[in-house]
């Protein structure tokens, strides 16, 4: 019983993560369409100016990874719900720090 509440609960929150690599992903791309930004991902740098092959690489395949990882989380004991939810929470706060980022730029962008 308790398994399946924190599986719930990842869900939620891989999906949340999922929101914000596609919002990291849009906002990149028109960051960097104004000329005044840069990808400072060294990875990303190899794909961002194709925009085919970085919707693939930061919205396709994730979410094919993550609906993977929801159709057999079941299979994990309690121990091991608890470190996915360790990586998925530190995955998340890396990425709302990303979105805080994205928002900041904007607005040195709108000011200039």
């Amino acid at each position: 019983m308790l398994e399946r509440i924190i599986c719930t609960n990842l869900v939620r929150k891989l999906y949340f993560v999922y929101f914000l690599n596609v919002l990291d992903w849009a906002c990149t791309v028109l960051l960097l369409n104004t000329g005044m930004f840069y990808e400072a991902n060294p990875i990303a740098n190899t794909f961002i100016d194709n925009i085919l092959v970085g919707f693939i690489l930061k919205c396709a395949l994730p979410f094919v990874v993550i609906f993977l990882v929801n159709r057999y989380m079941h299979i994990l004991g309690l121990p091991e719900l608890k470190i996915a939810d360790m990586m998925i929470s530190f995955t998340l706060t890396v990425y709302l720090a990303v979105t805080l980022d994205h928002i900041i730029n904007f607005l040195i962008y709108i000011i200039r």
